[in-house]
């Protein structure tokens, strides 16, 4: 064994060992350190749907000495881990939690009705849910609070509507509700993207003098923030929380916890602990999930590296090629052209998905409501890229005398003929390291019950077969793209000139390439941003009287940038291992695509 073997075999170990830490560390906190019993279960709801929730039980909860409950419900494109910090907190001051997947997300059934759940006519399964918790012997049936984050929040209303023997609510970035509401907790979001959630307001300043909210705290003048009005024990009490964050952070925000966790202690009686509500230990976990996450996406270096050492799959492996480099003016006004047809189309293309999706309408096979706007972005950009890249080539085939082995698309220096069998190759090693990725996110899945996260779904198993063909599908416009726009544009048109080192080159390659893909989408974050942080003036888009493109997508991108970054990195690893466009392409969209066919709302 040679000494790069070995020194391959080593990384993978202490991959391993790291993420064994890490994810039980994880388990530990999300336990209180053995003092609370996580365990997933699942119901079937009145319409025959499965139901798939997160159920934390103090040790201390059974028969003789039953608790008070909290159904804790996520919002739009999240699942029942996104809201672990509400159930870990709660948990630990003597709540039992229960922390649903909704209807079509995480390992519920897929047949999500957006339409149905914002009427206020469904419940999306959580009225069974309810009733589910109140069987439980070791619940007090009598003190039941229901507390939920944005779309979350509009089912918290509807149950409390349609039970009002539940004692207590806290609706995070939700509406006024009603009078008839028995403890009412809003925890309302200082910058919240969504104008339903702020009365069609641009900011939440005038909430205070809301028809609707006055009404619905039996006030006749406007309603103070962070003051308790009513009485707890006639289930009047009713209490405007103004938290200084965005709205999809909500539910990790130190003072929102603070303020869910004195409301039921007030609202629901025997489950004070006496821990101090800014005793909060939840974001361990969530430093230890990106630690699980950002160690199995580099474990793909040492286990590539392992496999290309082998006799079959070596010949994948070639130099970088070297005869052609993009002149640095030209280099510059192309990435230029790129970010800004990132950051253009963006906004136009992403919009026309989730509440209002017309991809699903001309193409019903199309049921990831967020995935649909990524597949029309990922779509429009290759289709543009693939057009000027066309015309580009042609004239550098005259001018520079390049051919489709200086784009990294040939294994032969000479010849623009492609090697099908050494791209059958590529594949193959694409589809081994992408299935030990999986196995090892599913052995840690279940013997720790951690999936390889931070904050938002990232790494988790398909929870179904119809989420499994939705990955296949999807992977279509995403290989497309990194193939087009992160293979024959980035290491093909505009390829760089190595540095002096590898490690150099890596690091200089990948800064330049997060400015031609995502100055773009950065340029969209602040349009959106920071009119609103730095003057409170409102969402960018809406101040431009472009609200179509405001809430939803400009929200995404804290998502898609940071994971783009470390996509990214990895994209420009793979080009410098090989040589060629293939297995970077392959693997960096496999690795988004499940990301987000695993995690993403599937709808009806």
């Amino acid at each position: 064994m040679n000494e790069k073997v070995k020194k391959s075999i080593n990384w993978i170990i202490i991959c391993l060992v790291v993420i064994t830490l890490a994810a039980g560390m994880a388990r530990l906190i999300e336990t209180d350190f053995g003092k609370v019993a996580v365990n997933n279960i699942s119901i079937t709801d009145e319409s025959g749907n499965v139901i798939a929730a997160r159920l934390y039980r103090p040790k201390n909860a059974d028969a003789t000495n039953p608790l008070p409950a909290i159904i804790n419900i996520h919002g739009y494109q999240n699942d029942k881990l996104t809201n672990d910090s509400m159930a870990i907190e709660l948990s630990r001051r003597g709540f039992v939690v229960i922390s649903p997947d909704m209807i079509g997300h995480g390992d519920s059934s897929p047949v999500f009705d957006l339409v149905s759940i914002l009427g206020g006519t469904s419940t999306g399964g959580m009225q069974s849910l309810f009733l589910y918790t109140k069987s439980l012997p070791y619940v007090d049936a009598a003190n039941i609070g229901v507390m939920g984050h944005s779309l979350g929040a509009i089912m918290t209303q509807t149950l409390g509507t349609i039970n009002p023997d539940i004692k207590a609510l806290n609706m995070q970035c939700g509406n006024a509700g009603t009078p008839e509401l028995s403890n009412v907790l809003l925890s309302q979001a200082k910058y919240d993207e969504f104008s339903l959630f702020r009365e069609g307001l641009l900011t939440v300043d005038t909430l205070p003098t809301n028809e609707a909210r006055i009404a619905a705290f039996g006030l006749t003048d406007s309603v103070e923030w962070n003051t308790t009005y009513g009485s707890f024990e006639d289930g009047t009490a009713r209490r405007a929380a103004l938290i200084s964050m965005e709205h999809h952070f909500l539910p990790l925000n130190h003072q929102a916890i603070v303020e869910a966790i004195n409301w039921m202690e007030e609202s629901l009686k025997g489950g004070v602990s006496g821990l101090d509500a800014n005793n909060q230990i939840f974001w361990w976990k969530e430093i230890f999930g990106l630690i699980t996450l950002l160690t199995a996406i580099f474990m793909l270096i040492p286990l590539t590296n392992l496999l290309l050492a082998t006799k079959f799959f070596a010949p994948v492996a070639g130099p970088m090629p070297k005869r052609y480099s993009a002149k640095k003016g030209n280099w510059w006004l192309f990435a230029t052209i790129n970010l800004l047809i990132g950051g253009i189309t963006y906004p136009i293309f992403t919009q026309w998905s989730a509440l209002s999706d017309k991809y699903e309408a001309i193409f019903p096979w199309l049921k990831l409501q967020v995935g649909n706007g990524v597949f029309g972005w990922l779509l429009v950009n290759a289709v543009i890229c693939l057009i000027l890249f066309v015309i580009w080539y042609r004239g550098a085939q005259k001018k520079e005398n390049v051919n489709l082995y200086d784009m990294g698309v040939s294994f032969d220096e000479k010849s623009n003929k492609l090697d099908w069998k050494l791209i059958g190759k590529t594949a193959l090693l694409g589809f081994i390291l992408f299935m030990a990725l999986y196995l090892v996110e599913g052995f840690f899945q279940v013997i720790f019950g951690q999936e390889f996260r931070f904050v938002w779904p990232y790494m988790r198993q398909f929870a179904n077969a119809e989420r499994v063909g939705l990955f296949f599908l999807y992977m279509i416009p995403a290989l497309a793209f990194f193939l087009i726009n992160g293979g024959l544009f980035l290491f093909g048109q505009i390829h760089q000139k190595e540095a002096s080192t590898p490690t150099k080159t890596q690091w200089v390659w990948w800064i330049k390439v997060c400015f031609a893909f995502l100055t773009g989408l950065l340029l969209v974050w602040c349009i959106q941003y920071l009119p609103w942080y730095l003057f409170n003036a409102g969402p960018g888009f809406e101040l431009l009287g472009l609200p179509q493109f405001s809430a939803l997508w400009p929200l995404m991108l804290q998502v898609y940038i940071p994971e783009f970054l470390i996509l990214l990195w990895m994209l420009v690893w793979f080009y410098r291992r090989t040589g060629k466009i293939y297995l970077g392409a392959l693997m960096v969209s496999s690795l988004m695509i499940w990301f987000l066919a695993a995690g993403s709302v599937v709808a009806i």
